[in-house]
């Protein structure tokens, strides 16, 4: 579905995807223009992996113990009964396994330390997934260490005092957990977010999907998304059972109001969206104090929850011109005047193909143009980033220092405002796209040559205007990406623009799982529209289309082509 800018209204109300089930459908925002999202993938419920460690032998060494806990992490079951006997009875009643996920590189080293009976293990980390799930992919060269005390219990060596983490390799992790999608709202609450979590894939999953949506959004959203549950909220029982195909949800609600049947709608239907990716559930019932909650009469899903989606004409250069692309034809701007005067490089343009912005080679300046009006020069810097049409009708940059700027393009004499991203000051930006909801930023960094793939939450004032750039998420770490570009609100493409060498896009989910494309020689450009039937790349001074396996030339004559956004 096309969308265009949307009009604001005062009684803006969202009622996220109810029922997206095999057959099922989503409710959709209630008043205003309507924003669509993909349904959640659906994942399986049961363990796929077969995991059964040892346990302690008798009369096994303290090195030997504190090994054998760490190996003995890959056991999830039964909240990770075979590792707590490696512990002293008071440890096992306290340690808290699911505080971190250490995942290494390489193989850890276990040294003794100065006083008797204690260890201390050094890694190389990977990455660390939190108590809610949420993953911190760690660059080349991260460590940690870990220390542990080793007692003796009715003359067995166990473990007195060790960090509430588990340990494991790459190949475990990918095995004993998977991703899972939260849905939060944007501000205004006219478009769902996910939120990606990771938990071991254990029954009940449901449980740990539930905790950490009451428990907000991940930090790099705050701010920038909402949620339908007041804060306080808990669960009232130990766990979110699922019994024929149905997740039963009980809430303790602060000041909870039964007859506000919108907070209980929003409240409900996050609980869908979040829960329904798991094969075994097919629906939610919500109670609160122990009473199904009240979802009015009449109320009804109505449309599939589909994809935000940007129009299929790219706008692109032609003989130093802005020239709209689609299926193999160019045509101009009509109502464009001449951009004499101006290199044009890296052009954008908004939904409604009214407004464009490139950035001139030359002067290294943001310039924005409007059908009918003349080019403007909004702000100068070094290395500008391709600019990035928001909903919001703002238009972004960033330069090599780390400033990020936005500016109105329809208002001539609108002054570009400074976002906040005190997290770039010592970064190199040369990718910044704002997602087609308008909440986060996807972002490329470079430092001392090594790529960073970064999500942030755009926090904006009451009118919208951009204000901040969160701490960000490291979506991927040490790669190479010179540009990365949304297909949808869970999906971007990376890759390095270098030369004639042949490289490999990669097709990355917000969660960080990746695939590679196939390779293309010379590629200088990239663009991304609606899913990898639409990913677009210039090589060789050609346009070529992703087909398949393979790239199909298109145009010899266009080039440097972006999709609105």
């Amino acid at each position: 579905m096309t969308r265009t800018p949307r009009r604001r209204t005062a009684a803006a109300a969202l009622c996220l995807a109810a029922a997206v089930a095999v057959g099922g459908c989503g409710a959709i925002p209630r008043s205003g223009p309507v924003h669509r999202h993909a349904e959640p993938t659906r994942t399986a419920a049961e363990p796929t992996y077969d995991v059964d460690p040892a346990g302690p032998q008798e009369g096994a060494e303290p090195e030997q113990i504190v090994r054998g806990f760490l190996a003995a992490g890959t056991g999830v079951g039964d909240d990770y009964s075979v590792a707590r006997e490696y512990l002293t009875p008071e440890l096992a009643a306290t340690w808290h396994p699911d505080a971190r996920t250490i995942v290494h590189r390489g193989d850890p080293s276990l040294v003794p330390r100065l006083e008797e009976n204690e260890y201390r293990m050094s890694l190389e980390v990977e990455s660390v997934v939190d108590g809610t799930g949420v993953i911190e992919r760690k660059p080349a060269g991260a460590t940690e260490v870990l220390d542990f005390d080793v007692v003796q219990v009715d003359g067995q060596w166990r473990i007195s005092d060790a960090p509430d983490a588990t340990v494991l390799t790459r190949t475990d992790f990918e095995e004993i957990f998977e991703p899972h999608q939260l849905y939060f709202t944007d501000t205004d609450l006219t478009n769902v977010v996910t939120d990606p979590r990771w938990f071991p894939d254990r029954v009940p999953v449901s449980t740990s999907i539930v905790r950490a949506l009451l428990g907000g959004p991940a930090p790099y959203l705050r701010g920038a998304v909402s949620t339908a549950f007041p804060a306080g909220t808990t669960l009232a029982g130990s766990a979110v059972p699922v019994q024929n195909g149905t997740a039963t949800v009980e809430l303790s609600v602060p000041d909870f109001d039964p007859a506000n049947i919108e907070t209980n709608r929003r409240m409900h239907d996050q609980l869908m969206l979040s829960l329904r990716s798991l094969t075994a559930v097919n629906d939610v019932e919500l109670l609160v104090g122990g009473a199904p909650v009240e979802l009015g009469a009449g109320w009804t899903d109505t449309a599939p929850v589909q994809d935000v989606t940007v129009p299929s004409r790219q706008i692109g250069l032609r003989d130093g011109e802005l020239v709209f692309y689609q299926g193999g034809q160019t045509d101009g701007v009509d109502g464009l005047p001449p951009l004499d005067g101006h290199r044009p490089s890296s052009p954008a343009m908004d939904a409604a193909a009214e407004h464009f912005a490139f950035v001139d080679s030359g002067t290294g300046s943001l310039v924005t143009v409007s059908r009918d009006t003349e080019p403007v020069e909004r702000f100068s810097g070094t290395g500008l980033t391709r600019p990035s049409f928001d909903e919001h009708g703002w238009v972004w940059t960033a330069d090599s220092a780390g400033a990020v700027r936005a500016v109105r393009p329809g208002a001539r004499d609108g002054e570009p405002v400074r976002v906040e991203a005190p997290w770039l000051a010592a970064r190199t930006a040369t990718s910044l796209r704002i997602s087609r909801g308008g909440t986060r930023a996807l972002v490329v960094t470079q430092d001392d040559g090594v790529s960073q793939v970064w999500l942030s939450g755009v926090v904006r004032g009451p009118d919208g205007t951009p204000r901040r750039l969160n701490e960000p998420y490291r979506v991927a770490a040490d790669v190479e990406a010179d540009v990365a570009l949304w297909l949808s609100d869970r999906e971007f493409v990376t890759a390095p623009l270098r030369g004639p060498e042949s490289v490999r896009p990669r097709l990355y989910d917000v969660s960080g799982r990746h695939r590679e494309l196939p390779g293309l020689e010379g590629l200088t450009a990239l663009s991304g529209g609606n899913g990898t039937s639409s990913v677009y790349a210039v090589a060789g001074g050609a346009l070529h289309m992703l087909t398949g396996n393979a790239w199909a030339p298109q145009s010899d004559e266009v080039r440097d082509t972006a999709f609105a956004g």
